[in-house]
């Protein structure tokens, strides 16, 4: 992906975040975001030394990040000059276009990012937030999301908006806003009976036990096997640039808040990388290279 950088510091300051419900009311419940990391993506070669997570907003309400919605969509606006306050950010542009004006076709976004050496920030900043469901039958599960996000703002004293119509959410016109009536249709929410008969192992828990353990019979059968390979080829940096690959691709998929397990996992290689002041993916697998080459 080709990227440029727009060396504007600092974010506007109106933004304009967007996600889906289900993260958007855990932002408004838990009173804090949750931040994207950079570690072994392209993200990773504009993110700023010693700041591994990042939010993405936009200083326009409108872009191609968020053109397509689904059901469901949330926009925080935020106060720009209370995060300016307390966390670094720059401007940066993925399309080349960050004028709606000049999209002629062509995807545009006016992205702001803001850094953090810490994956969550609080949302005190946040001024407003809106959030639609446009359908006719809403899922009663969105419904009672959309009620929690509502109560949760009106508990912080953040201003909350509902919509039932595309185009006044997308301009934020709360002389537009939804009957609020559609959200008293249901008392319970519906839960999926599915309990899968396995849970994925996470593809960091071997490297986890690899930077925890100090012994080979505490690791396991993956983690033994990654060992081998770390004791065995600890002073060939380019066979240690080929496991850094794997490493860097599982980062790759749990940069987003919706990671689950594999984000928690992130987010604790990426503590303990910054203890021991390990900047790259590369860095650490010849920590623990060297670590392991006696054992």
């Amino acid at each position: 992906m080709r990227i440029n950088e727009i060396l504007t510091e600092g974010l506007s300051p109106i933004v304009y975040h967007y996600t889906r419900l289900v993260p958007g009311t855990k932002i408004i419940v838990n009173g804090e975001f949750e931040l994207s990391s950079a570690l072994g993506s392209v993200e990773e070669k504009y993110a700023l030394r010693g700041y591994p997570y990042f939010l993405s907003t936009t200083r326009t309400k409108t872009g191609d990040y968020h053109n397509i919605i689904g059901s469901t969509a949330v926009m925080f606006v935020m106060d720009g000059t209370w995060y300016n306050q307390r966390y670094p950010a720059k401007s940066v542009d993925y399309w080349l276009n960050r004028d709606p004006k000049n999209a002629y076709g062509r995807a545009h976004e006016a992205e702001d990012r803001l850094f953090s050496k810490t994956p969550t920030i609080p949302i005190g900043g946040v001024t407003s937030v809106h959030v639609l469901l446009k359908d006719k039958k809403p899922e009663p599960r969105n419904i009672s999301l959309v009620r929690k996000l509502l109560v949760g703002a009106n508990r912080r004293d953040i201003p909350a908006y509902f919509y039932t119509n595309v185009g006044a959410w997308r301009r934020l016109d709360t002389s537009q806003t939804g009957d609020t009536s559609v959200l008293k249709t249901i008392d319970s929410e519906k839960r999926n009976p599915y309990i899968p008969s396995y849970i994925r192992r996470s593809g960091f828990e071997p490297w986890l036990e690899l930077i925890g353990a100090q012994k080979e019979t505490q690791l396991s059968k993956e983690a033994n096997k990654i060992k081998y390979s770390l004791r065995y080829h600890w002073d060939n940096p380019f066979y240690l640039k080929d496991m850094t690959k794997g490493l860097e691709n599982e980062f790759s998929n749990a940069r987003r808040p919706s990671g689950g397990v594999d984000r928690e996992n992130a987010t604790k290689i990426i503590a303990f990388m910054r203890q021991k002041k390990l900047n790259t993916v590369f860095d650490l697998v010849t920590w623990l290279a060297n670590k392991w080459k006696d054992r």
